[in-house]
């Protein structure tokens, strides 16, 4: 397991984990590197990966 607040959170976005499941204190250090880890995670995922795009193979026209 990442021992970096900041991995940690990156970690949790890349295994479904929401931000609010973050159990460092509110207002503490940590907290806050763990959110900045998830949301890179999140800003680092490609444009066109969100659930609204995501097709299954019958649903794709061309």
């Amino acid at each position: 397991m990442a021992t970096d607040a900041f991995q940690q959170g990156r970690t949790a976005f890349a295994h479904n984990i929401p931000k609010s499941a973050c159990e460092y204190p509110k207002g503490s250090t940590l907290r806050t590197q763990w959110m900045d880890g998830w949301t890179q995670g999140l800003n680092a995922r490609p444009a066109h990966d969100t659930p609204d795009d995501r097709q299954s193979p019958s649903e794709v026209r061309h």
